[in-house]
């Protein structure tokens, strides 16, 4: 790493705050499709005209705005991913990695005293509305890649989708093979309902609220899905899922977890690594786990013939068999 590398490491905070800011004011939403002028701006979301100004032209500076004739527009990746009205928006997102920001502040007392554990904030119901459609949002572009790893039993047809908050992993699931049936099991299910709903998936798909680590599961299940659950956990709460799911399912049914995976030093890949230092602080109790790690206690737990894919240079999925 160059000297110029690591001041740009160090001060990385302040372009994703200007951008994490701008959401969170709606301020590419009431841009919208059409130019909009410092001082419009500044009454639709409630800002200074001279604050507003400056955080434009910082936009702009980043290439996430345009300045034409005195007025600011979207560019192409803002009309797609940053403006609400965007079927592929990702505004509840950026609001979750702007939450982080908290547990980031905090990082120094959660190294020195421990971790404060989920913030009472994360246990209403609002709250946990937008952290599923901030997962059904981040789950777009990852979704089909992340489905073309799985090789579901033959004559699957029925499947649990255990700790499937919106669902998003479900509802592609049941929709790429119309004969499969599905069943999502979340704290909160309100969003994965909605979803469900409108993707005319309710005669084959039910959505069941309650807690992953002991709610009474069916059985029989042909499949059983882990997706980006295990970070939350602590390792003993982990085997306890791992085991609940060979539970769920009949001899020689697949478990498919898709989770950010380590390297057996615990140092690679580097987004898996920092994410694992947020969960720390954010959970209080979970991490990101290696591939090793979560191998030998599916062994453990009964499981056998594990099979590793790379969906991402972070993220991936593992596949197991119930002996």
């Amino acid at each position: 790493m160059t000297y110029q590398q690591l001041m740009s490491l160090a001060n990385g905070y302040a372009e994703s705050k200007t951008l994490l800011v701008a959401n969170d004011l709606g301020l590419f939403t009431a841009i919208g499709p059409g130019g909009r002028r410092s001082e419009e701006l500044a009454t639709s979301c409630g800002t200074t005209r001279e604050g507003m100004t400056l955080l434009l032209k910082s936009l702009a500076g980043l290439g996430l705005l345009r300045l034409k004739a005195g007025r600011y527009w979207n560019t192409a990746l803002g009309r797609t991913f940053l403006d609400g009205h965007s079927p592929r928006s990702i505004t509840n997102l950026l609001w979750l990695m702007n939450h982080h920001w908290t547990d980031w502040s905090g990082m120094n007392a959660a190294l020195r005293h421990g971790p404060r554990g989920w913030a009472p904030l994360t246990r209403t119901a609002a709250f946990r509305r937008r952290f599923a459609l901030a997962m059904q949002e981040r789950s777009q572009m990852l979704v089909r890649p992340t489905l073309d790893s799985f090789r579901l039993p033959r004559q699957a047809t029925l499947f649990l989708d255990l700790g499937g908050g919106a669902g998003s992993y479900a509802i592609a699931l049941a929709r790429r093979h119309p004969t499969l049936h599905g069943l999502v099991v979340d704290q909160s299910v309100t969003v994965a309902r909605r979803l469900v709903r409108q993707n005319g998936l309710s005669d084959r798909m039910q959505v069941h609220e309650g807690d992953v680590l002991t709610m009474p599961l069916p059985s029989g299940f042909d499949a059983v899905l882990l997706s980006n659950v295990l970070h939350d956990f602590h390792e003993k709460d982990v085997r306890r899922l791992l085991r609940r799911a060979r539970q769920a399912l009949r001899p020689g049914g697949k478990l498919f977890i898709v989770e950010y995976f380590l390297s057996a030093d615990r140092t690679s890949p580097a987004e898996a690594a920092v994410f694992s230092l947020l969960m720390y602080a954010f959970t209080g109790a979970g991490r990101c786990y290696s591939w090793d790690e979560i191998e030998g206690w599916l062994t453990k737990a009964g499981f056998g013939r594990c099979r590793r894919h790379r969906v991402t240079g972070s993220i991936g999925t593992l596949e197991a068999i119930r002996r």
